[in-house]
């Protein structure tokens, strides 16, 4: 297909300018939003994000804009809206199908290796207590009895979700000595078993599990998998890690589930609402048990490019008429052919 003049608009970059060039160099328009590093970044209000993305054919989304089925329909010549990550759970993507719209994202190996380096690693500070040690240490202290930590070796780790990034928290665990179950209905047993993994309902896992980290893609379905009921047939000892999306725990749940010891920990990374709001319950728990890290634990700068630049590759093969290698919507090819 012929090469097409496309008007992308980065509503949020995470670097500078001058990696857009790839998209300037092809001959593309290139608008750029608010930069995310500004100190008062906040989303933009559906409003501005429709006066901004207008006369955009391509919108390069930044993790706090939403993406209405309004936002949409008032750019009428959009065709594809892409995220340099992995999450597309604030783009309305049957909304998107419905308009002839194609949604991609950019599932780099960096991501799923970072962010699973990152769960074992929020882990492994509960279960060894770190962070109570390092404050005993700097009040002048030194260590008591009853800040030992524990052992990984001999854990049960359960995994809710064992997609790509799950995968990786169970290979990089393989070495722990651990007995590793799992629940993913859409997970054929025999590849858990090439992983070590013995998939288990969520009932029997939470009843099970040591450690419970949380990696579903956030669905309607999986939407607040860890209510109340989940955390209360948690063991007493058990931890919770969540580097998933903060939608799929109920975040006041897990706060009282840790201030009244219903289970023994948390690490969180990922919230409802980004920035953080305050107040908010997880900031009222003590924060030796609560660990909080502002949705940038698996962050780095190298897996920030490699992210970019897939992102930048799909965009590029828009432009000559070919769709995105990672749309999450192909059922939505047809309409989009008819749009060029």
């Amino acid at each position: 297909m012929r090469q097409r003049r496309l008007t992308v608009i980065a509503t949020g970059p995470s670097g500078p300018p001058e990696e857009l060039d790839p998209l300037r160099a092809a001959g593309h328009e290139v608008v750029i939003g608010r930069p995310l590093d500004m100190p008062t970044r906040k989303a933009y209000a559906e409003a501005e994000l429709i006066e901004q993305v207008r006369a955009a054919d391509v919108m390069l989304a930044s993790h706090l804009e939403r993406v209405t089925p309004a936002v949409m329909e008032h750019a009428e010549h959009l065709g594809l809206v892409i995220v340099p990550f992995i999450g597309v759970d604030k783009i309305d993507v049957p909304a998107a199908t419905r308009l002839g719209v194609l949604v991609a994202n950019s599932p780099t190996k960096e991501n799923f290796i970072a962010v699973a380096e990152a769960t074992i690693g929020l882990l492994l500070m509960l279960l060894k207590r770190v962070k109570r040690g390092e404050n005993r240490l700097r009040a002048g202290e030194w260590a008591r009895r009853e800040d030992r930590g524990d052992f990984l070796f001999g854990k049960t780790v359960g995994i809710v979700g064992l997609g790509r990034i799950g995968t990786h928290v169970a290979r990089r665990l393989a070495g722990w000595d651990v007995r590793l179950i799992a629940s993913d209905p859409y997970v054929p047993a025999e590849r858990a078993a090439a992983l070590g993994v013995t998939l288990v309902d969520l009932p029997t896992l939470l009843a099970e599990s040591d450690i419970v980290t949380v990696h579903a893609v956030l669905t309607e379905e999986t939407r607040a998998i860890i209510d109340e009921k989940a955390l209360r047939a948690m063991k007493p000892g058990a931890i919770l890690i969540n580097t998933a999306r903060g939608e799929l725990v109920d975040e006041a749940a897990v706060a009282r589930a840790v201030s009244e010891r219903w289970i023994a920990g948390a690490a969180v990374d990922a919230f409802a609402q980004e920035p953080l709001p305050n107040p908010h319950p997880y900031r009222t728990v003590d924060p030796e048990r609560l660990i909080l890290t502002p949705h940038n634990i698996g962050h780095s700068e190298a897996g920030r490019r490699a992210n970019l630049a897939l992102a930048l590759e799909q965009i590029l093969a828009v432009g000559r008429g070919e769709p995105p290698a990672h749309v999450i919507n192909p059922e939505a090819i047809p309409t989009w052919r008819m749009k060029r």
